[in-house]
Order: C-alpha cells, then structure tokens, then sequence
C-alpha cells in the first residue's frame, strides 16, 4: 500500500511538472510570435515608403509590392509564406484592415502614376504619409498587445506555480508528519517508542514546572517465559492491551511508551498515589486477558524518580528511572524502586565492593604519564596531557581501554578524574618548588564527573589544597559531553573559565556538537581528534576539513591542538594552516612523570 501510494504521488509530482514545463514552453513561444508580429508590422511601414520613393523616382519595383502584399495577408490570418501568427487583438485587426484600405489606394495610385496621368505623384505621396501614421499606429499597437500577452502569461505562469508550491508544501507537511509517526511511533503498539517520549518530555517538561513530574519505568516480569508458554502472538496482545491502557490513563498532559520490548516509561504529575494508580491500571489491563486467568499473576518491575531540577536532560531523568528500574529488578517480584539518595549511597556502597579499583586508587597502582605538547610555530613544549596508565602487581601495565569502561560501569569513573587530578597538581606542586618554568598539564574529565554532585567545589579544594595557580590547569572535557550539555554544566565551566582554568574540548570532531553550540561554550582551545591525520593519506579531503577546523577555530578566537602527530610530513601540514599546537608520538609517546621532567621540563 505505501509504494502504490509513492508511485502515485511521484506520478502526481510529475504531471504537475510537465504542465509547467508546457506553460513554460508556451508562454516562451507566444512571446516569441509576438516580437515577430512586431518585427513584420515594422517591415509594412518601411517597405511602403521605400517603395513610394521608387515610384516616385521612376523605379518600379513589383516584387517588394507582392512581398508586402503577402505580409500584409499573413498578418490578417496567419496562414500566409511567411510563418506569422495572427495576433486576435481586435484594435489591432481593425488598425490592420485600415492600413490594408489605405494600401490597396496605394497601389491604385501606382497604377495610374504608371499609365503617365498627372498630379498622381502628389496623391501618392499624401498617401503614403497616411499609411506611415497608421503603420506606426499599428507597431505600437502589436507591441502594446504583445506586453499585454506576455503579462497575463507570465500572471498564468506564475499562479500555476503559486498553486504547485503550496501543493507542494501541503503534500510536504502531510509527509513529514506521516515520517514523524513513523520514526515516533512504536509500530505494535501505537503509542510512542523511546524517540518518540523523549521529544515529546522534552516539549511537555519546557512548557511545565519538571519538578512538578515523575518518571516512572517498568517491565512485566517473567515476560520472556510467558511467550514461551502462550507464545509471541498472546504476548503482543498484552502489550497492546497494556499500551492502549496507558494511553487512556494518562490523557493531554501526561506522557507513556514502550522503549523495548517489554520495558515502558510514563511521566505523570506527581503524587503520593501515582505508583498506586498505576499499579491499578496496569491490573485492570491484565485482567482483561483471558488467557492470563490460568497465569500464577504478573507482576511489576517499577522504577520511578521524582524530577527535582527543571533543567534537568530528558535523557537524565531517564536514566534515573532506569537505574531505579534496573534496582527493582534485583529485588523481590512487585518490587517499586525510587531513585533517590538512600538509593544513590547505597549504589555508591556496591561500587566500594569493587575491590580491585578501590585497591589500584587506594595502592597508587594507577600512574600518570604525560604526553608533551608543542607549539607547533617553535617546536616549544608548552605542556602536556596526563594520562592515567595501571600498573598492577604480577600483572604489568593495562591500558586504559581496558579498565576505563569498568570505571564508568561500576560508577567510580568520577573518582578515577579526581584521582588523576590530585596526580596532576602534586607533580606540578613539586616543580614548582624547584622553580622550573610555567608548563600546563590537562586533565580529563568525563561527563559524568562533570554532572556529579559538587564537582565544581571538589575541583577547587583539590587544587587549592595544593596551591597551584589556576593558569597551570587545563580542563579536558570530550565532545560527547556537550551533546545537550545542561545549562548548570555551561555554568560551572564558564565559572572555572572565570576562575583561570584552561577549557578544552577533547576529540573534536569525532562527535556531533553543533557550531552554535560551539560558539556558546566557555572553551579556549579544541583538540582535533587524531583519526583525522590517521586518514589524511588515505583519503586528500581530510586535509581540507582540518584547515577548516583551524580556521574555524580561529575565528571563533579559539587555539587548536591536533593529535595523533607522528611524522614530519604532518607537522609541517599543521604549521603550514597555523595550526597551534600538536601532541603525538613523533614528539613523544605517554611517558612517566619522571621521565617527562628529565626530558622536557629540566
């Protein structure tokens, strides 16, 4: 059904197309016999008084007469040698059957001037004076009725496309709603799927108080095993039957979807019996499956969380939910799981369980190595880049690609940043009592850390624990984590701009961010993600994007450090775009501190 329907709207398309083309054609063509009307009515008024000159000089010129003769003939019907469209204006018919009398008078008098009789010269003449007027009457007339033509064709023209645009533009609007169904929708159940609900949060939270809402995730418990049993068609049918539920229940200002299989979300205002309600409606939709009659009960999985910020992301309000939810699954079945502080400490008590990570932050186990940075205009190193290495007993060195994730799973990637940071201002405390000179070390800091509670107050107590000067600090935070970056974020980062700190934005370009959104963030240099000079060689179009990262960069009064540096081949590239500084192995690989200090900054 739907390619019979693109067929035809493109077979609509088409048509309406071809018809403009043809008026297109047609008006080019009118105007076209126009101008030629026009050109012949001149030549009437021309050829007359060059052949009144001849006769009255003796000169008799037969063949110009039969010319204008069938010129004159052309123009009265159209239908004439010489290819001319008779033009239907009345004035004009009317102007060219007068001037028609006045020739045939003409051409009597030319007779008779001919047979010898006298006075005949005069009577030519005033005769002649008479057909120039009304010819050039009569070429002021064409051309007159050949604007007028040409107006009203080009008012047709253009009323055609007036009516094709909007057609267009109604055809165009109805399609994008259809898409935006499509991509909104979940297709089993009609109601909205995960893009679908976050959208329209997102809308409905703008419009609203957010912490007026709460979102609340859950699953059906043991779904898996009841399509075994009952088999997927009765399963869809419960999913189906609890979706048109919740639609019902939550009406004009309150949102429900199904994100996956079995797993729905609902914002709902807030109350003291929305998990209650809920519940309610849930088993009443159960109850009306027969099939569920010899089912031993379902039961609920439910994780909510009272929205306490307004500007808090759709995406984080979710993941809230979902952490509750992923909670309540651990639990007993029914089990309702609000995200909240108890449930907060008691996630970060499971993430001390963790007992190597604890013991490699607690032991010293993870090191810091730095990577140079150079200005590229000198060859200079202006600083480096500590990066965390682990080096555990018996084990040796694990990079960070390993170890990394399970930070960020186990929720301790914030203390891993904080732990680098502590790493980074006790190095630079220790050098700046030797009276070395001013370098910048960058830190990484992840997104989550960014969102954790006090970061901002942490991030300072750790550095003014160790007196360092703001200026020696560069904050590195990944492109990723200014996708739909909150405000407060904007705000504590435009607070440590404020404050002396260095902002970068890290792996530029590997992500998706924005230019308007760059051009709001409190960043002073951005660092282009080394795959693009992995790929220079392969692909020459990469050269230009990195001068167009530079110089955007720089218009937006930005410095530019670009990674993955490994031959002189690119560094020479780079200064050649004034690139501002470059950090890779042809400078140096990730070293120990020690190492570093001996190296570089001796």
């Amino acid at each position: 059904m739907k390619k019979v329907r693109k067929i035809g709207q493109f077979q609509i398309y088409t048509v309406m197309w071809l018809v403009a083309i043809l008026v297109l054609i047609a008006l080019l063509w009118q105007n076209l016999g126009g101008a030629r009307i026009i050109n012949y009515s001149g030549i009437v008024r021309g050829a007359t008084q060059k052949l009144v000159k001849e006769e009255l000089h003796g000169y008799e010129d037969d063949a110009l007469i039969s010319r204008l003769d069938g010129i004159i003939y052309d123009l009265q019907t159209g239908n004439g040698d010489y290819g001319l469209s008779r033009d239907d204006d009345a004035q004009y018919q009317q102007m060219l059957a007068d001037l028609s009398i006045i020739w045939t008078d003409i051409k009597d008098e030319i007779t008779v001037m001919r047979s010898g009789a006298t006075g005949s010269g005069e009577k030519l003449y005033d005769l002649s004076q008479k057909h120039f007027e009304l010819a050039d009457d009569l070429v002021l007339r064409a051309e007159e009725s050949s604007d007028e033509k040409l107006k009203n064709s080009i008012i047709c023209y253009f009323i055609c496309l007036a009516l094709s645009i909007v057609f267009f533009g109604v055809l165009n609007v109805h399609n994008r709603k259809a898409l935006e169904k499509s991509i909104f929708t979940d297709k089993l159940t009609g109601i909205f799927n995960r893009a679908g609900f976050e959208a329209s949060a997102a809308n409905l939270l703008r419009q609203r108080n957010a912490s007026e809402y709460t979102v609340v995730e859950f699953d059906i418990e043991y779904f898996k095993d009841l399509n075994k049993v009952y088999g997927y068609t009765l399963g869809d049918q419960l999913l189906i039957a609890i979706s048109a539920a919740l639609s019902k229940w939550a009406g004009k200002d309150q949102l429900c979807a199904r994100i996956d299989a079995d797993n729905f979300v609902v914002l709902a205002r807030s109350s003291d019996t929305l998990i209650a309600e809920l519940e309610t409606v849930l088993n009443d939709a159960l109850r009306t499956m027969a099939f569920l009659e010899a089912y031993d009960g379902l039961t609920f999985a439910i994780g909510a969380y009272d929205i306490t910020q307004n500007d808090e992301m759709v995406k984080t309000i979710m993941d809230k939910a979902n952490t509750a939810h992923k909670t309540a699954k651990t639990q007993k079945e029914g089990a309702v799981q609000w995200y909240d502080q108890a449930l907060v400490e008691k996630l970060e008590l499971e993430g001390k369980l963790k007992d190597r990570l604890h013991q490699a932050l607690r032991d010293g186990e993870l090191k810091m190595y730095l990577q140079p940075k150079l200005e590229l205009e000198n060859l200079k190193v202006i600083g480096a880049e500590a990066l965390v290495r682990w080096e555990v007993p018996g084990e040796g060195m694990i990079y960070p690609d390993t170890y990394i994730p399970l930070f960020e799973k186990c929720g301790m990637i914030a203390d891993l940043d904080f732990y680098m940071l502590r790493k980074a201002c006790a190095y630079l405390r220790a050098q700046l009592d030797k009276g070395l000179a001013h370098l910048v070390i960058s830190v990484n800091i992840s997104r989550v850390t960014l969102y954790s509670r006090r970061f901002y107050e942490t991030f300072l107590d750790i550095v003014g624990q160790h007196k360092i000067p703001h200026d020696y600090i560069e904050v590195e935070v990944t492109e990723s984590a200014f996708n739909e970056v909150a405000d407060s974020v904007i705000q504590i980062l435009s607070q440590l701009k404020e404050d002396g700190f260095l902002i970068s934005m890290d792996d530029f370009g590997a992500g998706y961010s924005s230019l308007s959104l760059l051009g709001k963030l409190p960043i002073q240099i951005i660092k282009l993600d080394r795959e693009f000079l992995n790929e220079m060689d392969q692909n020459s179009n990469v050269k230009g994007v990195i001068a167009c990262a530079v110089d955007l960069a720089h218009a937006l009064g930005i410095k530019i450090t670009c990674e993955g540096v490994e031959t002189l081949e690119q560094v020479r590239f780079l200064k050649g775009l004034g690139c501002d500084y470059g950090q890779g192995y042809y400078f140096s690989k990730p070293i120990p501190q020690d190492r570093f200090t001996e190296e570089f900054w001796s």
